[in-house]
C-alpha cells in the first residue's frame, strides 16, 4: 500500500511539474509576443521608423580592417536578446521601384508551399507587404521568420527581415507574432531617394580636390569610407520586375584590388579597350561571360594629379553590354575640381 501511495504521489509530482513547465513556457511565449513596443528606431537613416521592444539596439555589422564601415543609407541591424534567444531585424535598401498597382502582385508571385504574403499596411503613401515563410531550417544560424517589403512615398522599396537563432526556434510562433507587431508599427521617414538627373560633388579623401559627376536620370550614389580609402557605389533605380542589373564602383586609395579574379576570370581573358578618364588615355580590361550574362570592365588608374600615390580603381558590372556602355559614358564625363 505504501509503495502504491509513493508511486501515485510521484506520478502527481511528475504531472504537476510537466504542467508547470508547460505553463511557464506558454507564459514566456505569451510575454514574447506581447512585449511593449515603445522603442522607436530609425531605419536606413530615416527612410522609415519602427517601434521595437525596450531591449532592442541598433548594432552595425562588424567589418574587417580591409572593408569600409557599414553605410547607414544602405543597411540597418536591430538586435533583441532574451537570455540565449536572439531576434535580429536586418533592413536593406533594394534600389528598385514599383507603381502601387503592381507592387503586391510582384511580391506575392512566388507564394505557394514555401511563402505566404499579405498587405500589412497601406496608408499615408506607404504600402508594406508581409511575407511569412511556411518551411524552416532550424539548424541555420539565422532563421528567417518574417520579411517585409516597404514601398515608400518616393516609390522606391526597401526590405526588412526578422531572423532568430536556433535557441529561439522553440518560440518561433511567438517571435513571428512579435516581428509582425514591430512591422505593423511602421511610420514613414523624412529621407527620400534622389534619382533625378543632376550633378553631384564628392570630396576626395578629405583633401583639396573633388569629383564632379554628371548623373543621368535614375542613379543613386552612396559613399563608403574607411580610414585610408573611399568607395563611391552607383546604383541605378529600376522596376522591381526588371531583370537588368548594373553597378559602378569607384575606389580611391592606395591599395585597390581587381574584381576579375573574384569573378572567375584570368588576366589573359581580358579584351583591351581604349578609353579616357580625366583627359588621359586608359586601357580598360573587359571581361565577359555571355552564357552567364555577366560583363565586367575595370582598370586601376594612377592619379598623382589628384594626390601623390593615389590610385583610382573603376569597375563597371552588368548583365549586358548596353549597361556597360552607359556606365562608360558616365565615367568619361567625370571631372576633378578644386574645393
Amino acid at each position: 500500500m505504501n509503495d502504491l501511495i509513493k508511486k501515485t504521489g510521484m506520478k502527481k509530482r511528475i504531472i504537476l511539474t510537466t504542467i508547470g513547465i508547460w505553463v511557464m513556457a506558454f507564459s514566456f511565449g505569451q510575454n514574447i509576443r506581447n512585449l511593449k513596443l515603445d522603442n522607436r528606431q530609425s531605419i536606413l537613416n530615416d527612410r522609415a521608423f519602427f517601434n521595437f521592444p525596450a531591449g532592442a539596439n541598433n548594432v552595425a555589422r562588424q567589418t574587417d580592417i580591409m572593408s569600409a564601415d557599414p553605410n547607414t543609407n544602405k543597411e540597418t541591424r536591430i538586435i533583441l536578446d532574451i537570455d540565449k534567444q536572439r531576434l535580429v531585424f536586418f533592413a536593406r535598401e533594394l534600389f528598385v521601384t514599383s507603381d502601387e498597382s503592381s507592387f503586391f502582385r510582384n511580391v506575392s508571385k512566388d507564394d505557394g508551399d514555401n511563402y505566404k504574403s499579405k498587405i500589412l499596411l497601406n496608408k499615408d503613401t506607404v504600402t508594406a507587404v508581409l511575407t511569412t515563410p511556411l518551411t524552416f531550417d532550424s539548424q541555420k544560424n539565422a532563421i528567417l521568420v518574417n520579411s517585409l517589403l516597404v514601398r515608400t512615398p518616393d516609390g522606391t522599396i526597401f526590405s526588412i527581415g526578422a531572423y532568430i537563432n536556433p535557441d529561439a526556434f522553440k518560440n518561433k510562433n511567438e517571435f513571428q507574432k512579435l516581428s509582425e507587431n514591430v512591422f505593423a508599427s511602421l511610420t514613414k521617414g523624412n529621407r527620400k531617394q534622389n534619382f533625378k538627373a543632376r550633378t553631384e560633388v564628392f570630396k576626395i579623401l578629405g583633401g583639396k580636390k573633388s569629383f564632379s559627376i554628371d548623373l543621368p536620370d535614375g542613379y543613386v550614389v552612396n559613399k563608403d569610407a574607411s580610414y585610408d580609402f573611399e568607395v563611391l557605389k552607383f546604383e541605378k533605380i529600376k522596376d522591381m520586375a526588371d531583370t537588368t542589373w548594373q553597378s559602378l564602383t569607384i575606389y580611391t586609395g592606395s591599395y585597390p584590388s581587381y574584381f576579375y579574379g573574384d569573378e572567375g576570370f584570368d588576366a589573359k581573358d581580358a579584351e583591351k579597350i581604349n578609353g579616357k578618364f580625366l583627359g588621359q588615355s586608359v586601357e580598360w580590361l573587359f571581361f565577359k561571360n555571355a552564357k552567364k550574362q555577366f560583363y565586367l570592365k575595370e582598370q586601376k588608374i594612377p592619379s598623382d594629379k589628384i594626390e601623390k600615390g593615389l590610385i583610382v580603381h573603376m569597375a563597371m558590372l552588368g548583365n549586358n553590354q548596353i549597361v556597360i556602355t552607359e556606365l562608360t559614358s558616365l565615367i568619361e564625363n567625370i571631372k576633378v575640381i578644386d574645393n
